[in-house]
């Protein structure tokens, strides 16, 4: 049986400013050069991973993608 394993990037979407907060719960607020959103998507692309889902929620500000890849097999 195949196994994945997931990435969940949370992003605030305030006056258009698209950039990501955290990854799996790790926090990017201490970092100087968080990448915008669409780079770090793409260099997640690289990396063999592939957007399946997107959850927003407009009326806070926030939203997260949701991005998979095949699990390698030990």
């Amino acid at each position: 049986m195949k196994k994945w394993e997931y990435r969940f990037v949370r992003f605030d979407y305030f006056a258009g400013d698209l950039r990501p907060k955290s990854v799996n719960e790790k926090d990017f607020r201490d970092k100087q050069d968080i990448p915008p959103l669409h780079e770090l998507s793409n260099q997640l692309g690289q990396e063999g991973w592939e957007l399946t889902g997107v959850n927003s929620h407009p009326g806070y500000g926030y939203g997260f993608l949701i991005f998979k890849r095949p699990k390698e097999s030990l």
